[in-house]
């Protein structure tokens, strides 16, 4: 090697190591709505009212995760939080949008909607409550297996994104 090449290899290192060192990590800052300030917040389990069993906790999940992902791990234990994020699973429809020239059901809609509700959990006040509602088409198949896992993939898409809807409405101005 080069004495030239040793040099611009060094210098590539030293470059590289000045960025890996000296980089900066992403930390996420709330800075508007109820969750600007408070030290975490605990996402408890929706009730459900709709006739689909198991559809709160897919929602639970979903909202865990966002709220962890946006806050940067602030979802805490009761005991811990601040806040606390509650609500109802209304309803949860799945309805036919689509069929075949021989009039069979092509695809079906999804359509799930919540009530969620932010409470300060000290004085019980509400800080925020709001009804969302979401809805995604998934497709039929003759196989009942692959058909209750498009429709449970539905349900998590739907739930993703009323995670997401509420995550905003939380971080509007008041």
């Amino acid at each position: 090697m080069t004495a030239t090449r040793l040099f611009t290899t060094l210098r590539m290192l030293a470059l590289l190591a000045a960025l890996l060192g000296g980089g900066c990590s992403y930390s996420p800052v709330i800075q508007h709505g109820p969750l600007a300030g408070a030290n975490g917040v605990n996402v408890v389990l929706f009730a459900n009212k709709s006739y689909r069993a198991g559809v709160e906790a897919v929602l639970a999940r979903e909202m865990i995760d966002e709220f962890a992902f946006r806050t940067g791990g602030k979802v805490l234990p009761a005991d811990r939080a601040e806040l606390e994020l509650s609500g109802v699973v209304l309803s949860y429809n799945s309805v036919p949008v689509s069929y075949s020239a021989a009039d069979a059901i092509r695809e079906y809609n999804a359509i799930l909607a919540v009530q969620a509700t932010l409470r300060d959990q000290k004085s019980q006040r509400v800080l925020w409550k709001g009804d969302v509602t979401e809805q995604q088409v998934y497709p039929v198949n003759a196989n009942i297996a692959l058909q209750q896992d498009a429709e449970e993939a539905a349900i998590e898409k739907i739930s993703r994104r009323i995670s997401e809807r509420i995550w905003q409405k939380l971080g509007e101005r008041f």
